[in-house]
């Protein structure tokens, strides 16, 4: 699947510098907080045609 492939390729140090930004930005935050989830969960993002997809890890 590709959700493992681009989670492979991202660095440790990305993911981190990615959930910050998604903190720094609050209609992220509440958009994962409508499902119970936390920027920690984050684990990669898409955007396309001026749609952000967050992609987390629930397990």
């Amino acid at each position: 699947p590709r959700i493992e492939d681009a989670m492979a390729k991202t660095k440790e140090d990305d993911i981190q510098s990615l959930r910050k930004s998604i903190d720094a930005t609050p209609q992220a935050v509440s958009a994962l907080k409508a499902k119970g989830l936390t920027s920690s969960q984050v684990v990669a993002i898409n955007i396309a045609d001026g749609v952000l997809t967050m992609f987390a890890k629930t397990a």
